[in-house]
This record gives structure tokens, C-alpha cells and sequence, in this order.
């Protein structure tokens, strides 16, 4: 848990200068371990994305951070490349690559390493120029950097903030 609230307080402190984001995901889901050791949790995400570096046409590329936290006190937090492609009438797809780290809080929840990756993929609708939502799946592995690799898979409601 304490994890989760030193996470917490400093992505609060990130968003301080939030007008130099792009946008800000908050998602609410739940998340499930692949070892069969853990239940099935609730899980929180955060990312702070930045400006696209690069865009063609109706795809879009760029950076970003990310925290996962789940009820019982995990921690995943990393950063990456996100990529996002419209489709029209307010419809877009995601998929993002992260490398992170992981903090679990207990050997039921171990995903048997420290250095995770979270893959992203999503679907969403633009309600607004400002404000989006969408449905997203992810999946958390150690890529084999570990014998013991359970990974985890989550599915989360989102929405979106630009600036």
C-alpha cells in the first residue's frame, strides 16, 4: 500500500504543470494474475501523455507514463511509446508499449521479476475535443527476463483529458 500512495502523490505532482500534456487517462478495471496463487483485483490507471512526436495522415505517435495500482497494494509504473489511429466519426484505436517496473505486494501477486513490460490495446469514441472515452486491455509480462513469468491481464474503462 504504501507503494500505491507514494505513486499517487507523485503523479499528483506530476500534474502540476499539466498544461504541458497532451492528455491524461485515469481508468477504473480489474486486473487478473495468470499464476491462479491471486483473485482477480480492481485496478487504477494513470498516464500522463505528451505532445505526438510524429504524425502521418490520422496516426499519431508519441510518449507517455503510466501507473497500474490494484486494490490489494501493486505497483506498476513505466513509460513508453503510444501510438493512436483515427478512424472518423469520433472513433479511434490504441496500442502502447511500456517497460516498467513492478512492486507487488505479496508472493501471490509476484509477476517474477522486477522489470515488467504492459502492452495496451484499446478502442475509444472522442465524446468532445476535449474529452474521450474508451475500453482498453492490457497485458503484463516480464518477457522471459524470469523462468517465472504468470504475467497479468487487465481490462479497464477509461477517459481521456486533452489539453
Amino acid at each position: 500500500m504504501k507503494y500505491l500512495q507514494t505513486i499517487t502523490t507523485a503523479a499528483c505532482i506530476a500534474l502540476t504543470p499539466a498544461a504541458q500534456a497532451s492528455e491524461i487517462v485515469i481508468g477504473l478495471g480489474a486486473v487478473e494474475f495468470n499464476s491462479n496463487l491471486a483473485p482477480n483485483d480492481r485496478q487504477f490507471t494513470f498516464e500522463y501523455r505528451f505532445d505526438p512526436y510524429r504524425e502521418w495522415d490520422r496516426v499519431q505517435i508519441g510518449w507517455g507514463v503510466a501507473v497500474v495500482g490494484h486494490a490489494s497494494g501493486d505497483v506498476w509504473a513505466g513509460a513508453g511509446l503510444i501510438a493512436q489511429r483515427q478512424f472518423g466519426h469520433g472513433w479511434f484505436a490504441e496500442a502502447s508499449l511500456m517497460p516498467g517496473l513492478y512492486f507487488e505486494n505479496g508472493p501471490a501477486t509476484a509477476l517474477g521479476h522486477t522489470i515488467e513490460f504492459r502492452s495496451v490495446l484499446a478502442v475509444g469514441y472522442e465524446i468532445s475535443k476535449t474529452a474521450s472515452i474508451s475500453l482498453a486491455i492490457d497485458h503484463r509480462s516480464n518477457g522471459g527476463l524470469s523462468a517465472f513469468n504468470p504475467g497479468s491481464n487487465g481490462l479497464s474503462l477509461r477517459l481521456h483529458h486533452k489539453f
